[in-house]
């Protein structure tokens, strides 16, 4: 349970008070998150919040702007359920002599408890049912009062859903330079600081009128009322402190009053009992009402003149608190070219503008859904936005066909006035008949990336009528559409493409039914929530801003990853009069894709709501673009730190120099996108780079772990070789290696340097290795020639001494059994020369003994060295065992 107890306890003890008001307090409960538009809403109709805790807060409001707010509140959350308690009652403000804030409540309501809602819910105090009834369209019902609310009889809000209950807050703020106007240097002064004001009030998009020197400008709401006073404050401080370099300061006085249903004219100066000549220059005076809702950024500061100030519509005046900066953002500056925003007609179904019916638009020249627009958008400045809008209406200046100026900058635009119109024409392009060609030839099933998955044309009838269409043949087209659904019965295609004919013919109705027939016969997602999208969009055109609402939301539904309904759903919030709760939906689209910020700067069809929507999107623009600042600054030393842990030449480290210097370009252009893009991107780098110090590290182990095996089987090889001093300079780079093998294995890979160093080392390990492994090729020979050697030397030996002694007993015995043998002539021969034949022999057992040596090696040499080799890999692994 919620108790509102604690909530009072918060509030300062009055034990004087200085002025009192009546008013109205609201005490509100919420389960889970509650949503930002809500604070905002409450603010804006002029809400103080007096006390907060979990989940529930105290309310204090001066007027009847609180049932307006809540009514709305209301209507919003029939469109988007929200679980949201609001009890509104009687209530007294009491202000001490410090200007500090309380408030008194009757005892009925302070020991009141409810539970965590599940739907939005009001309850109004019956006191306060004459309020209500003063306000068209709200009404009044009996409700039972929930558990643990006080028994006063309770009765539950009901507002007409077709009305937009704004604000009646309004006010007129008046300046009046100090001085003569005749006098040389006030005209000097004057003129060159109201130059200054003029630019704030183009900025905010203030209308002013000027009656002798004195200006004048109406105020519609609080909201441009907090943004107005917080610039022109931050404008006065600023410009009195540079007075002397660009801009002369000049002082005035200023005051806030109540329109009171005063016309906008010069009358209303002498209709404000004020005097002037009492106020303090460069200070603007307001009642406290109006003070003290300008909020925590605004510090409250009395004045004395006249009679002793007694209530909340006494005169005070407000300055801005320490540390305080001014709202202005580039952001805020698009000021959208009358051309594109003024016109005679209904919002084109196509693009949005008024100055041309649909079946004239240029829109229909264009073809494919290029993302290019967007991009050449983004690359520009976002104060050239104003430049390319200025140029548009310099170029539309004097012409009557401007339609055709218009397709002109779409087809052959350049500059940055061509770069707007494109963007502008692109902002509603699904809506158009580019998209209607792409669905037909889609192959894919969701948006938004199913619709890049593009197929032949198939048929002819349907192609030859949309190009009839687009051609201006809206009879031809017309009548080969209906021979379509006659000869295709069940396609999608001429029903589609008959929604087009009807709507440039006017018949809205017709052309919503037969893309109720496409959706039905779709049979993809991505067809259908398109068909969906143009329903929507034909209710938003219509004024049907609530079911447009609902139906985009349902074509979101079909394709959750297409933003587009999105974005049409939150322009339809600000159409409703909900662009407090749109800023929430826009934030959402825009923190997905950074090119909807653009859309939202140069959309047309937000006027209703442009000044909240830009003001939030200001403080989008500080965000993005101070972040983008601070990657900036960080930028030389993340390219020190890829040069600390890549080597020249790593095929990483030329990738990321490329990427730098895109971002590098990025930084230099003041552009949300270029922000976010710039922030995103350098992000993403960080990572990609400690990704890569990750694997590399793990790829430096792996390698060490392959040239360790190597170098023992280096070793191996090369322990055998017969001549080990001559072995210098390979068992100088084998050391080398192993050297720097032992100082990776010991060092952090986690720092920059020894990370770098690894790297060189690797490359030079690598270097080493292949000269010793072709150095080893030489060893081997070596090696295995002296293995074949010894072993043909060992048989040869023994041979040659067994084929020596066969040789000398040879003679003699032939000697000896001749004697017992009868005389042969081949006897006698050998006996006679004997001595010769000894030698012979000796050289043929000779070359004998040398040929089996020989083949006797060549058998058995591949087998003693795979014995010896083995024997000493079973030490070498022996030793490492133990």
């Amino acid at each position: 349970m919620y108790q509102i107890a604690s909530l009072f306890e918060n509030f300062p003890i009055v034990s004087h008070s200085r002025m009192v008001n009546r008013g109205f307090g609201v005490w509100m409960v919420w389960g889970a998150k509650l949503d930002d538009s809500i604070v905002r809403s409450m603010s804006d109709f002029g809400g103080m919040i007096m006390s907060q805790g979990h989940n529930q807060a105290y309310w204090f409001f001066f007027s009847n702007d609180v049932f307006r707010v809540v009514a709305r509140l209301e209507i919003w959350a029939r469109l988007n359920p929200m679980s949201v308690f609001i009890q509104i009652m009687p209530a007294t403000l009491l202000v001490d002599y410090k200007l500090n804030l309380s408030l008194k409540v009757s005892d009925e309501f302070t020991n009141q408890e409810v539970a965590l809602p599940t739907e939005f819910e009001v309850i109004v105090h019956p006191q306060l049912s004459d309020e209500i009834k003063s306000i068209s369209g709200l009404n009044l019902e009996e409700v039972r009062s929930p558990s643990g609310i006080s028994k006063s009889g309770w009765m539950s809000l009901v507002p007409d859903q077709g009305l937009g209950y704004d604000s009646v807050q309004n006010w007129y703020f008046i300046m009046i330079p100090v001085g003569n106007p005749s006098d040389k240097d006030f005209i000097k002064g004057w003129r060159s600081f109201f130059s200054e004001i003029q630019v704030l009030m183009q900025r905010l998009g203030v209308q002013y009128i000027t009656s002798d020197v004195k200006v004048i400008l109406p105020i519609g709401s609080l909201s441009l009322l907090r943004s107005f006073l917080k610039e022109l404050v931050a404008l006065i401080n600023r410009v009195r402190a540079s007075e002397g370099e660009d801009v002369s300061y000049w002082p005035s006085v200023m005051a806030l009053v109540p329109q009171l249903n005063m016309s906008f004219n010069d009358e209303i100066l002498r209709k404000v009992n004020l005097d002037w000549d009492k106020l303090t220059p460069d200070c603007p005076h307001l009642r406290y009402r109006d003070a003290f809702l300008l909020g925590k950024d605004f510090a409250v500061n009395e004045v004395r003149f006249g009679s002793e100030q007694e209530n909340l519509d006494g005169w005070c005046h407000v300055s801005l608190k320490s540390g305080v900066e001014s709202d202005a953002s580039g952001a805020m500056e698009v000021t959208i070219s009358r051309r594109v925003s003024i016109g005679e007609y209904e919002d084109c179904f196509y693009c949005g503008m008024k100055n041309h019916l649909p079946s004239n638009c240029p829109s229909r020249k264009l073809s494919g859904l290029d993302q290019r627009d967007w991009k050449q958008l983004a690359a520009i400045d976002n104060e050239r936005f104003n430049e390319g809008f200025q140029n548009i209406d310099l170029i539309m200046q004097g012409k009557e066909k401007i339609i055709d100026e218009f397709s002109n900058l779409v087809l052959k635009g350049k500059g940055y006035e061509g770069i707007i119109s494109k963007a502008l024409f692109g902002i509603n392009s699904v809506s158009q008949l580019r998209t209607l060609y792409m669905v037909w030839r889609c192959r894919g099933k969701e948006w938004p990336k199913g619709i890049k998955e593009q197929g032949p044309e198939e048929g002819e009838l349907i192609w030859s009528a949309y190009d009839s269409l687009v051609n201006g043949s809206f009879s031809d087209s017309e009548t080969l559409t209906k021979n379509a659904m006659i000869r295709f019965s069940r396609s999608y295609q001429p029903r589609s493409l008959m929604g087009f004919l009807e709507l440039e013919s006017g018949n809205n109705e017709q052309a919503y039914f037969y893309w109720q027939e496409a959706e039905r016969l779709s049979f993809s997602p991505l067809q259908q929530a398109y068909f969906i999208y143009l329903q929507g969009r034909m209710l938003e055109v219509t004024g049907e801003f609530a079911e447009a609402s609902n139906t985009y939301r349902r074509a979101a539904r079909t394709c959750p990853e297409w933003l587009e309904p999105q974005y049409r759903r939150a322009v339809c919030m600000v159409k409703m009069g909900f662009a407090e709760q749109a800023i929430s939906y826009f934030e959402e689209i825009i923190s997905k894709d950074p090119n909807y910020f653009n859309r939202v700067a140069i959309d047309p069809e937000l006027d209703r709501g442009r000044l909240t929507v830009m003001s939030a999107m200001g403080q989008l623009w500080e965000a993005a673009e101070a972040e983008a600042k601070d990657v900036a600054t960080g930028m030389d030393t993340l390219a020190a730190d890829i040069s600390q842990w890549f080597v020249e030449g790593h095929e990483f480290a030329e990738e990321a120099a490329k990427f730098m210097e895109r971002m590098g370009k990025l930084a230099k252009i003041k552009n949300f996108v270029a922000f976010r893009h710039l922030t995103l991107g350098i992000e993403r780098l960080t990572e990609e780079i400690d990704k890569r110090v990750e694997y590399e590290i793990k790829v430096i182990n792996k390698k060490l772990e392959i040239y360790r095996e190597e170098l023992k089987d280096i070793q191996r090889e090369a322990s055998w070789f017969p001549f080990p001093k001559l072995l210098t300079e390979f068992n100088g780079d084998f050391n080398y290696c192993a050297d720097k093998i032992y100082w990776i294995k010991t060092q952090h890979l986690n720092q920059a340097e020894n990370f770098r160093k690894s790297q060189q080392y690797l490359n030079q390990i690598d270097d080493r290795l292949k000269k010793l492994k072709s150095r080893l090729v030489t060893l081997r020979v070596v090696r295995d020639s002296t293995l074949f050697i010894m072993l043909l030397g060992r048989s040869f030996i023994w041979l040659e001494v067994l084929f020596l002694g066969i040789a000398l007993l040879c003679i003699p015995g032939l000697i000896y059994y001749s004697k017992h043998i009868e005389s042969n002539f081949l006897i006698d021969i050998i006996i006679r020369q004997k001595w010769e034949f000894q030698q012979g022999l000796i050289l043929i057992l000779s070359i004998l003994a040398l040929a089996i040596s020989a083949f006797r090696a060549a058998v058995v040499f591949e087998k003693r060295k795979r014995e010896l080799f083995l024997i000493s890999d079973t030490k070498e692994k022996d030793k490492e065992k133990k």
